[in-house]
């Protein structure tokens, strides 16, 4: 697992304390908030109630964020203050609890905002040890792996995930009490960061999945004309053999150092059409409800059939990137 700087954890501990003491007041005011949504509502689209909508799901967050905030207060306590942390007791109800954590924060999902997924592929997810590389393009599909195991309680999951995630206190808290790293994008020290994942694959058991978003961020009309000249100049052989549409390039650090560190592990790569309105607030706000499924394909990929070669293994990930590319433009394309 990451281990926390000594600043930003007391940061960390001083925000979670800030949100337990505050979470419970700002709910308090959630009759008179959801009275001012619904008469916004009322007056605009009624037929919608977008900001209703909205409004209800930021109360299910902050409730969530508190009940998985005193749940980690416990756990520190049960497991002697931290001493016994690392038990495999301790981590099967950590684990536990994230799990649970993600699962009701995406049931709110389902709930308020009307998120409906119809999953092609179930079976990937199917025996261990697998590396999941999903697709990324909004907040809520981070969840989406969790999600999709929620169902094999004896499957949990290692995350690869960018370190500024941290500062969300259920996942800062549950994210450094498990094993899983957070990684410094422009860390000046990268071949650190590689080894630190490579040692996160190699003490996974075959009941973890090692869960990475290897694009690192959404792609955006902003964002992909300027990434893409970087990665013309930067990867020109891999520039020549991708033609993305809808996804950023993969890239591949992490996901190599996974397979480095667990070499018996298959790669399940995890694609939807849908998620894309989740990318911000507003665009929540301007399509809820959802009123179209959001869709969801699994390719598994054994790794026998990626070789031991790093360049080869990023040629075979290129071209199930690409695969995975083509499938989100024929569904869209529909």
């Amino acid at each position: 697992m990451t281990p926390p700087q000594p600043t930003r954890h007391a940061t960390r501990v001083l925000i979670a304390i800030l949100f337990v003491a505050l979470a419970p007041i700002l709910v308090a005011l959630t009759p008179l908030a959801l009275c001012v949504a619904a008469v916004i509502d009322i007056t605009t689209d009624r037929s919608r109630m977008a900001t209703t909508r909205v409004a209800a799901m930021a109360v299910s967050y902050l409730v969530l964020e508190w009940i998985g905030i005193l749940a980690a207060f416990g756990l520190w306590i049960a497991t002697g203050f931290g001493l016994a942390m690392d038990r495999p007791w301790s981590q099967r109800a950590h684990a536990r609890v994230q799990g649970w954590w993600g699962h009701a924060l995406f049931a709110s999902a389902r709930l308020w905002l009307r998120i409906h997924l119809q999953v092609e592929n179930e079976g990937a997810l199917n025996d261990g040890p697998i590396i999941i590389a999903s697709h990324h393009a909004s907040f809520f599909d981070a969840l989406l792996p969790t999600e999709l195991l929620h169902h094999r309680p004896t499957t949990s999951t290692r995350h690869v995930l960018k370190r500024q995630l941290a500062w969300d206190p259920c996942l800062g808290i549950y994210g450094h009490r498990r094993p899983n790293h957070f990684v410094e994008r422009a860390s000046a020290t990268p071949f650190n960061e590689r080894k630190q994942i490579e040692s996160l694959a190699a003490t996974a058991n075959v009941h973890e999945a090692l869960v990475i978003f290897p694009e690192g961020t959404f792609r955006s009309a902003v964002n992909f004309p300027r990434m893409m000249k970087r990665f013309t100049r930067t990867a020109p052989e891999r520039a020549d053999r991708l033609d993305l549409t809808h996804t950023l390039p993969p890239k591949p650090g992490g996901l190599l150092a996974l397979m480095h560190g667990a070499p018996n592990a298959d790669i399940v790569f995890i694609g939807h059409v849908g998620f894309a309105a989740f990318g911000s607030l507003r665009d929540i706000a301007a399509n809820v409800p959802f009123t179209d499924p959001v869709h969801v394909r699994m390719w598994r990929v054994p790794r026998s059939s990626l070789g031991n070669d790093p360049h080869k293994q990023l040629i075979e990930i290129d071209r199930h990137w690409q695969e995975l590319d083509d499938w989100i433009e024929t569904q869209i394309s529909h």
